[in-house]
């Protein structure tokens, strides 16, 4: 590699990690229901508001996606990541149900422009600076674990600040919200087609109308494993959804102190990351069969844990729910990146994004009104059960087909 191509990429793949890192860096997350519960806010009203939010994605998320593709990932991005450090800038303002839904329209639109973009651009400047389609497990699992980092460090700096006041912990957040803004105008384009391996003829020998009805016919049609990999990835992003905010409640019930919150987000965060990270050196290792199997089986281990160990135990079995969601993040995003091509990936995630949103606006407000019903327990329960559907009808078939495999990820034979 030259050291004209090597240094854009560098300088790139560092300013998106460090996206990665920042874009998550929200310092009110770790509290935001106990913060909510101290302005009204019910927990059936909580998860209404979440699902409002879900939807505001699930309407933008295919639209911002085409938006990236066509008018550009920086640009995108850079919308998005601006929108968003309105929003939070706003928040210490609000303080009604009403002024709430304001905050989560706005931000709903900012991360639904944002959604997808950092991946796609981050695995474009991979394959531009030419790094192989087997290594995207190694790529994608970094940015993973640098986003989980800075969720991790956020937390644990919002639990700090959080003893002073909410009104510091607001103010703080709306400040720090402007960094990943800051990073993305420093931020550059590869070459379209260096990062498909094109020349820019035979990027143009098709039109871009019948790649897309190529690109959903593979991801929902006609490829079974790349339909399985998408729908896991929805199912999994919808579990994660609902682990974020029933978790705090979750610390709130058995009477887990304030300052301590951002203690157990920064180590669920950093788990996480760290799940992601080891992706790819356990499916170099052992192949992505076993690893399939443990995205499958944990969350059920976790949610039905956390259930009838209702206390400090449950919240180490909802570390597995952790590891399922670090290993499985990266699975499937890097078997979606190796099907689709550059000019439809940020669309396809974005599609992902939105199965996600849909199915999180459906589940989350059933959540919460189980939550103010019947309990945690019984709620944490039927989510075990449910996830034990989802491992049969998902999961499992997804292990048995071979088609997933790459050679990279095939388990290595010892030497002797």
């Amino acid at each position: 590699m030259s050291r004209l191509t090597a240094d854009p990429m560098r300088t790139n793949v560092t300013l998106l990690y460090g996206f990665s890192f920042f874009d998550p860096f929200m310092i009110v997350i770790p509290v935001w229901v106990p913060y909510l519960a101290t302005q009204g806010i019910t927990m059936r009203q909580f998860m209404e508001l979440q699902a409002v939010f879900a939807i505001v994605i699930l309407c933008g998320e295919v639209p911002s996606g085409l938006l990236s593709d066509l008018w550009g990932r920086k640009r995108t991005l850079l919308l998005g990541s601006t929108l968003k450090a309105v929003s939070f800038s706003l928040l210490p303002l609000w303080s009604s149900y009403e002024g709430f839904l304001v905050y989560h329209l706005t931000m709903g639109i900012a991360l639904s422009m944002i959604s997808g973009g950092d991946v796609a651009l981050l695995y474009e400047w991979h394959l531009a600076s030419g790094g192989e389609r087997a290594r995207g497990t190694a790529v994608l699992g970094n940015m993973k674990l640098a986003g989980q980092t800075g969720a991790a460090v956020s937390a644990l700096v919002g639990g700090a600040v959080v003893t002073l006041s909410y009104g510091h912990l607001l103010w703080a957040n709306a400040i720090l919200s402007w960094i990943p803004m800051l990073l993305v105008l420093r931020v550059t384009e590869p070459p379209a087609a260096a990062a498909e391996g094109k020349t820019p003829a035979e990027g143009k020998k098709r039109k871009r109308s019948e790649d897309f009805k190529e690109v959903l016919s593979t991801t929902l049609v006609r490829d079974a494993a790349t339909r399985l990999a998408f729908l896991n990835l929805v199912v999994l992003g919808t579990a994660g959804l609902v682990m974020i905010w029933t978790r705090q409640k979750y610390w709130q019930d058995i009477a887990v102190p304030l300052a301590f919150f951002g203690v157990l987000d920064a180590g669920y965060n950093l788990l996480v990351g760290f799940a992601a990270g080891s992706t790819g050196l356990l499916s170099a290792r052992y192949g992505r069969r076993p690893l399939l199997a443990a995205v499958g089986v944990l969350p059920i281990i976790g949610y039905f844990g956390m259930a009838w160990f209702f206390g400090w135990a449950g919240i180490v079995f909802g570390l597995l729910i952790q590891i399922s969601r670090g290993l499985g993040d990266v699975l499937f995003l890097n078997a979606l990146n190796e099907k689709i091509s550059s000019a439809f990936r940020a669309t396809v995630i974005s599609m992902a994004q939105l199965g996600t949103r849909a199915s999180f606006a459906l589940l989350g407000p059933l959540v919460g009104y189980g939550i103010d019903a019947w309990g945690l327990p019984s709620v944490l329960s039927t989510l075990g059960i449910l996830f034990s559907i989802v491992l049969v009808l998902l999961v499992l078939p997804l292990i048995v087909k071979a088609t997933l495999l790459s050679p990279a990820d095939a388990p290595r034979e010892s030497s002797t």
